[in-house]
């Protein structure tokens, strides 16, 4: 195998910067998208929880009349 030149090496590197590149862009995209689910989530979590508590709330209020 012939030893690769610094222009090989190079090329190489650009290649491979591209595609690192590009992996990145994806992982990114797909990161914001899982993160945009997970504050949908939570804002319904947060919504059936102050449901849950007024609900008992009112329970606790209309027993002790």
């Amino acid at each position: 195998m012939p030893r690769k030149t610094a222009n090989d090496v190079d090329t190489s590197l650009k290649i491979h910067e591209k595609m690192c590149e590009e992996r990145w862009r994806s992982i990114f995209r797909k990161t914001d998208s899982l993160q945009s689910s997970v504050d949908s989530m939570k804002i319904w979590l947060l919504g059936g929880l102050t449901t849950i508590i007024a609900s008992l709330v009112t329970l606790i209020v209309k027993t002790a009349m």
